[in-house]
C-alpha cells in the first residue's frame, strides 16, 4: 500500500471531510436537533471530548520521538534495531538526545512546525533527584516533522524554500509548483557530567514545551554498568638520534595521546601511572616491515615490554605496559607504521600523538581483530554489513571531547579496528571491549602465596637447514605472590614445550608456551599488510616471554624447549648462582644513584631487576627491569613511593639461579601524584576554553572525575571533571586544577591563559 504523504494538504482534506459530515444528517439533509446524548448510528462513534479518544487527535501536538543515549556511540539505534543499542557505563560523561517532532490531528493546520522547543532534563537516582539541566542550545531547536529529524546533526538545523510539485517514479520531479518550506531539525541536546552517573538503575525524564506554550515530556530508565578502569603503566622511549641528541616525549603528552581512547571505549578512564625507567632506543621506527608487519625496532621495543608488563602485573602495578615513542623516529615518508601491538601480552607502543593509534591498539589488547582489513587474514568475519558497508560503524558516533562535539555519521566514518581514514567505534565493537572488560584485570597478590617464578624471554630461530636456534634474552628468578594475568587465546601460535629435567634425566615438570604476534599500525595515508596466517614453522623467527613457576624440593639440572620434532630446539643448562653487591643510593641531581656489581660461573649471562620497599622489606615493588650490571644508573626517586624505611633490592639471575642484594634503609620523602593541564582556547568561539587534567597515578590509584576541581582567580569555580568547556571573562586568568594527592592532601596545578584578546596558552604556574 502506498503511504499518504504527510503534511498541510492531508490535513485539509480529512478537515474538509469532517466538517461535510458533520452538517449532514443521514439522508444528506440538514442536521435534526437531538438530545446531546444521542448520535447518528451512521456516524463515528466520538466522544465529546476528542482528544480522550484512543489514536485520535483533532490538532497538531508536540511529541517526542523517543530519548538517545550517547557516552561514545548511540545507546538506542534507530536505524538496525535493537542489535545496536550499547550499555551505559558509570562516571562516563553522557549525551541525552530528545527528538522533537510535530504530530498532526485530524482538524486544523500544522501551527507548531518551525516553533522554536527547550525544556529541561532530570535524573533521578536512588528515589532522588541528583541532577537537572537544561539544553546545550539555549534557544533550543526547531521542531518539525519525523522525516525533518537528522540525526547526524549537533544543535544546528537547515531552513529554506523550495518548488513544490508532483513527483514520479524516483522522486523526479514533473512539474513545478509553489514554494514549500522545509526544516531539518536537529535533536534537543542535554549533557550529563560524569560524576553525576553512579552505578546501578536510573531514571531520565525529559520536558519540552514550545514557544507557544505547548508540552511533551518522556521518562525512561537506565542502567549503569560500574566497569573497572584498566591500570596502564606508561613507559617512556628515549630515542637517540644519529647525532646523539636524546628526544623523549613529556609526561602530559603522552597521557594526551591517551585521552581519545578514554573517551571512546567503554570505560570510565584508566589509571596511568609512568614507570620510573624509561626505555632508550634509536633507529627508524616509521619504515615499514616485511609483509606489512612490525620493523624491527617495534619488534624490540615490545619484546622488552612484555618482560616489564609481568613485572608489573605479577606486583599490582598494572596490567597493560604502552609505550610511546618520540615523533622525531619518523625517518621514512608516504605510509609508515605509527605504532605496533602484542595483543596477547597486553602491551603495545606507538607515537606520541597518534590518539587513533592507541585506541586501535587498545582495541587489540582486549582482543579485538581487525575489520575489513584486506591483506589480512584474520580480520573478523562476524563484523557486520552496516547497510552495504563492511567497516562503516553502523551508527551515530559523538566525540565529547571537542566542542561543539563531532557526531560522526555512519556513511563518513570507519569502525577505529579497521585502517580507515576517518574513525570511531561501532556498537559491535564496544560492545565486544565490553564483554571482555576483565580480560585486563590480575586478581589483587596474596602475600600468602608467594611462590618462585623464573620469567624467561626468548627467540627462535629458523635456520636454512631447517634447524631452530635458542637465543635466551633475559631470565629472571623471582619470588612473587601475583599472578602475570589475562592472555588471549584467540591468536595463539608457534606452541612448543618447556621441560625441567633433573639431573637423572627426568621430566619434573612441563610448561606450554606461545608466541607473541605482533600487530602493526598504518597511518592514514594509506595501508599495510596485516598479520598473515603462514604457517608459524615457516617464520623466520619467534619471540617468547613466559612465566614459569620453579619446581620446589627437586634440583633442576635444565631446561629442554622443543616443538614436537625429532631433535630438541635447545637446551638452558642450570649453574652456579651469582655472587651479587649493591652500591648506593647516592643522591643526584636526577634522583638516586645505585650501581649492582655480579659475578657469575664461566660468564653467563645475567639479567638483572631492581625493586624498591617502603617498609623495610615487608612489600616491594619492581623499579627497573634490565637494571645494568657494574655501572652506575640513576633512579627517579619522585615516582617511589617513600617512607621512613626504605631499601633497594638488587636480583641477579645468571644460569638460571639467583642471588640478591639488599642496600640500608634510608629515609625518602612519600610521592604523590602528578597533575599536568592544558589549556586550549577555542579560535572560533571568543572567551572560549578547553581546559583537560591529565593525572599519573603513580601507583596510588585512580582519581574519579568527581574529584578533579576547576576555578578561576576571576570567575570562581569553574567545574570538574577531566576535561571541561567553559567560557571565561575577558582578561588573564590564573586557572587551577585540585585532585587528591593520594596521601589525604590536595594536590593543585595552576596555569595561566589571557582570553578576550590574542590567547597565550598555559604557562608555568
Amino acid at each position: 500500500m502506498e503511504q499518504l504523504p504527510d503534511g498541510p494538504s492531508l490535513d485539509a482534506l480529512v478537515e474538509a471531510i469532517m466538517l461535510r459530515l458533520l452538517q449532514r444528517g443521514p439522508a444528506g439533509g440538514p442536521v435534526p436537533q437531538l438530545p446531546p446524548t444521542q448520535r447518528w448510528p451512521q456516524l463515528p462513534q466520538l466522544p465529546p471530548n476528542l482528544e480522550d479518544f484512543p489514536g485520535v487527535k483533532l490538532t497538531s501536538r508536540l511529541a517526542i520521538d523517543g530519548l538517545e543515549f550517547t557516552q561514545a556511540i548511540q545507546h538506542y539505534g534507530t536505524g538496525y534495531g535493537v542489535d545496536n543499542s550499547v550499555p551505559l557505563v558509570a562516571l562516563k560523561p553522557m549525551v541525552v538526545r530528545v527528538y522533537p517532532v510535530v504530530e498532526h490531528g485530524l482538524l486544523g493546520g500544522d501551527t507548531l512546525s518551525g516553533e522554536r522547543v527547550t525544556g529541561e532534563l532530570v535524573l533521578s537516582q536512588w528515589g532522588r533527584e541528583v541532577y537537572r539541566t537544561g539544553p546545550t542550545r539555549v534557544e533550543g531547536a526547531r521542531v518539525g516533522a519525523r522525516r525533518d529529524l537528522r540525526r547526524e546533526r549537533w544543535d544546528s538545523e537547515d531552513e529554506g524554500f523550495f518548488f513544490g510539485g508532483t513527483t514520479g517514479p524516483g522522486g523526479v520531479s514533473m512539474a513545478a509548483g509553489p514554494l514549500a518550506r522545509f526544516t531539518h531539525n536537529a535533536p534537543l541536546n542535554f549533557r550529563v557530567p560524569a560524576w553525576y552517573l553512579r552505578s546501578g538503575r536510573a531514571t531520565v525524564t525529559v520536558r519540552l514545551h514550545s514557544a507557544s506554550g505547548v508540552g511533551a515530556a518522556h521518562s525512561e530508565d537506565i542502567t549503569l554498568l560500574d566497569v573497572p578502569a584498566p591500570k596502564v603503566c606508561v613507559v617512556r622511549v628515549n630515542w637517540v638520534d644519529a647525532a646523539g641528541t636524546t628526544v623523549s616525549p613529556s609526561d602530559a603528552d603522552m597521557l594526551g595521546t591517551m585521552r581519545l581512547a578514554e573517551r571512546m571505549l567503554p570505560f570510565p578512564y584508566f589509571v596511568s601511572t609512568i614507570l620510573a625507567t624509561p626505555e632508550q632506543r634509536s633507529g627508524d621506527f616509521s619504515v615499514k616491515g616485511p609483509d606489512g608487519k612490525c620493523n624491527e625496532a617495534w619488534n624490540k621495543l615490545l619484546a622488552s615490554l612484555a618482560v616489564t608488563r609481568i613485572f608489573t602485573a605479577l606486583f599490582n602495578l598494572g596490567d597493560i605496559v604502552f609505550a610511546f615513542v618520540p615523533t622525531d623516529a619518523i625517518l621514512s615518508v608516504g605510509t609508515i607504521n605509527t605504532g605496533c601491538g602484542g595483543a596477547e601480552k597486553g602491551t603495545g607502543a606507538c607515537f606520541v600523538g597518534r590518539e587513533g593509534t592507541f585506541a586501535h591498539e587498545i582495541g587489540h589488547i582486549y582482543g579485538r581483530e581487525h575489520v575489513a582489513v584486506a591483506t589480512d587474514p584474520d580480520s573478523d568475519p562476524d563484523y557486520p554489513n552496516y547497510g552495504g558497508d563492511m567497516r562503516s560503524i553502523g551508527e551515530v558516533g559523538i566525540d565529547l571531547g571537542t566542542s561543539p562535539p563531532t557526531v560522526h555519521a555512519p556513511r563518513d566514518a570507519d569502525d577505529i579496528m579497521s585502517y580507515g581514514a576517518e574513525r570511531w567505534i561501532s556498537p559491535y565493537t564496544y560492545r565486544a571491549l565490553l564483554d571482555a572488560r576483565y580480560l585486563r584485570q590480575s586478581a589483587p597478590a596474596d602475600p600468602r602465596r608467594v611462590r618462585p617464578l623464573l620469567i624467561l624471554a626468548f627467540r627462535v630461530n629458523r635456520l636454512v637447514a631447517g634447524g631452530r636456534e635458542l637465543e635466551v634474552r633475559s631470565a629472571y628468578r623471582i619470588d612473587a605472590a601475583g599472578t602475570a594475568g589475562g592472555v588471549g587465546a584467540r591468536r595463539r601460535t608457534g606452541g612448543i614445550t618447556i621441560d625441567f629435567v633433573d639431573a637423572n634425566d627426568r621430566i619434573i615438570a612441563v610448561h606450554h608456551a606461545y608466541a607473541s604476534r605482533n600487530q602493526a599500525g598504518c597511518t592514514c595515508c594509506g595501508g599495510h599488510g596485516g598479520r598473515n596466517s603462514r604457517d608459524w614453522r615457516r617464520e623466520p623467527w619467534l619471540d617468547y616471554e613466559e612465566v614459569l613457576e620453579w619446581p620446589t624440593g627437586v634440583d633442576v639440572a635444565r631446561l629442554v624447549i622443543h616443538d614436537g620434532s625429532e631433535r630438541p630446539i635447545g637446551e638452558i643448562p642450570v649453574q652456579r648462582a651469582p655472587a651479587v653487591r649493591i652500591e648506593g643510593p647516592r643522591p643526584v641531581q636526577d634522583g638516586l644513584e645505585l650501581r649492582v656489581h655480579a659475578a657469575a660461573e664461566r660468564d653467563a649471562a645475567m639479567s638483572a631487576v631492581l625493586l624498591f620497599s617502603r617498609d623495610d622489606g615487608d612489600t616491594w615493588l619492581p623499579v627497573r627491569v634490565d637494571a645494568p650490571v657494574d655501572e652506575a644508573f640513576v633512579v627517579d626517586s619522585a615516582r617511589l613511593d617513600g617512607g621512613e624505611r626504605c631499601r633497594f633490592r638488587a636480583v641477579v639471575t645468571a644460569g638460571l639461579q639467583a642471588a640478591q642484594a639488599d642496600t640500608e634503609p634510608f629515609e625518602l620523602a612519600a610521592a604523590s601524584r602528578a597533575l599536568h593541564l592544558r589549556l586550549d582556547a577555542n579560535p572560533c568561539h571568543r572567551n572560549s576554553v578547553r581546559l583537560s587534567a591529565f593525572v599519573d597515578a603513580r601507583g596510588l590509584g585512580g582519581v574519579q572525575p568527581h574529584e578533579v576541581v576547576w576555578t578561576s582567580d576571576r570567575d570562581g569555580e569553574l567545574g570538574r571533571g577531566f576535561d571541561l568547556d567553559v567560557t571565561l571573562s575577558d582578561g588573564r586568568h590564573a586557572i587551577t586544577a585540585r585532585i587528591p594527592d593520594g596521601r589525604g592532601a590536595t594536590l593543585a596545578e595552576r596555569g595561566i591563559i589571557v582570553v578576550g584578546g590574542r590567547p597565550v596558552g598555559l604557562q608555568e604556574g
